[in-house]
């Protein structure tokens, strides 16, 4: 999977590709639920509320579910591998 950081990573072709999705799912409803029926595990800063309720609302908007740590979850001993593993999370992105 890539992540997107910066532009430069991208082709034009690929750049496209997801102006064209993002269209699909406005428009035709085509893809309109991509996250029905997925649980999107967040952990944020208190300080960052307003890219926490971003991604909630986006999240929220393709069908998925958020589960919330709080703040106080980062500065806890346990490594968050084990964390993940409670909740049968595959992969961490």
């Amino acid at each position: 999977m890539k992540h997107f950081i910066h532009f430069s990573d991208f082709s034009k072709q690929e750049i496209l590709h997801i102006f064209e999705l993002t269209d699909r799912i406005r428009s035709d409803g085509e893809i309109a639920s991509p996250l029905s029926g997925k649980t999107i595990v967040l952990f944020f800063s208190e300080s960052s509320i307003r890219t926490r309720l971003s991604f909630e609302k986006g999240i929220h908007m393709l069908g998925g579910n958020t589960i919330l740590f709080p703040p106080s979850a980062l500065d806890k001993r346990e490594d968050i591998k084990n964390m993940m593993g409670y909740l049968k999370i595959g992969q961490i992105w």
